[in-house]
Formats: structure tokens, sequence, C-alpha cells
């Protein structure tokens, strides 16, 4: 994911948040990158629908397990037929040796990680509409919410992993807790 926000606040609940530019502003968080890659190297954690995920609970909407599964089912064949692909491939032209076998490889690694974002952002745009559609909590917001949330999708994509919720997961979380605190105050 591209670390470039667009727009304040992205995720107040009283606007219509678009989900993409919520990613990329948590995304854009300090540390939140790195930790999003070693969840999804460590866990095979999807990351978009991660993203999602504590996204819905930021707008209050009933995520449990079901729900979570069904996200996840929704784009699971993309994500194998489509994603995956272009992100190994991707990951393949990272080597020295191949990006200095021929000086159009860079750019070619480039255009690969462009059609990946792109992916993932077709990805958002599904999980965001599944999203809309569910139906508001009856609980409160804040971050212990997210971390349910976030223990939610760890808990379909890594069963076997520790039952405490990694750190790099509990970071996104308050990483979006503080952006939410802050988006409160303006």
């Amino acid at each position: 994911m591209p670390a470039k926000p667009e727009g304040k606040c992205a995720a107040k609940k009283d606007e219509a948040t678009a989900l993409w530019p919520f990613m990329l502003k948590i995304y854009a968080a300090p540390g939140v990158a790195p930790a999003c890659l070693r969840l999804q190297e460590t866990y095979g954690l999807d990351i978009p629908l991660f993203l999602a995920v504590l996204h819905g609970a930021v707008l209050d909407k009933a995520l449990d397990a079901a729900a979570i599964r069904a996200l996840d089912a929704s784009c699971a064949q993309w994500r194998q037929d489509v994603i995956h692909p272009l992100r190994r491939i991707r990951t393949a032209m990272k080597s020295d040796a191949i990006l200095a076998w021929n000086p159009r490889v860079p750019a070619l690694r480039e255009a690969i990680k462009a059609q990946e974002l792109t992916a993932e952002r077709i990805e958002a745009e599904v999980l965001e509409a599944l999203i809309r559609s569910l139906p508001p909590t009856a609980g409160p917001g804040g971050e212990k919410p997210l971390e349910e949330a976030a223990s939610l999708v760890l808990d379909l994509q890594a069963p076997d992993r520790a039952a405490l919720l990694p750190e790099d997961a509990r970071h996104v979380c308050e990483a979006l807790a503080g952006l939410e605190k802050g988006c409160a105050s303006t």
C-alpha cells in the first residue's frame, strides 16, 4: 500500500467514509506499514481485509466471526487468483540479480506493484460495500472493539497463532485509535 494519506480525518463516523482513503491514512501512520508487512509475512494476513474490518469497527458495524468469514470468503478467490500471483512476481523480482539483469526490470517491477495495489483497491471496494450493509453494533466504540475485530480476523486467517493479539496488530489498533481521537477533537 502506498503511504500517501488522502483527506483529513477520513474515518469520521458522520461522513460517508471511503475505505481506500481510510486505508491509506492508517497505513501512513508511524510504524503501521512495517507492522502490516510483518503481519502479512508472519501470519499470511490479508491486509486489505484486516484494515477493512478495523474500518468497520470504527464505523460501529456489527462484526462477529460469521460476518468476518463472509467478508473473507467474498474476496478469497480474487486474492488467490490475482493478488497473490502479482505479489509473488513482484517479490521474486526484488533480488539484486533480477533487478540488475536488464535495465527495464525495475520499471516492470514497479508496474507490477501498481497492478497489485489496484487489485487490492478493487478488493477494498468489494469489502466496503459489504461492510456498509452490516447493521450497527450495540456496543460502544474505542480501542477495545478494534482489538477484538483484529483478533477475529487473525483467528480466521491464522488459527494456529498464539491466543494473544500480536504486538504488530495491537500497534495498528493503537495507531487507529489515536487517529480517531485526533479526528474527534477537530
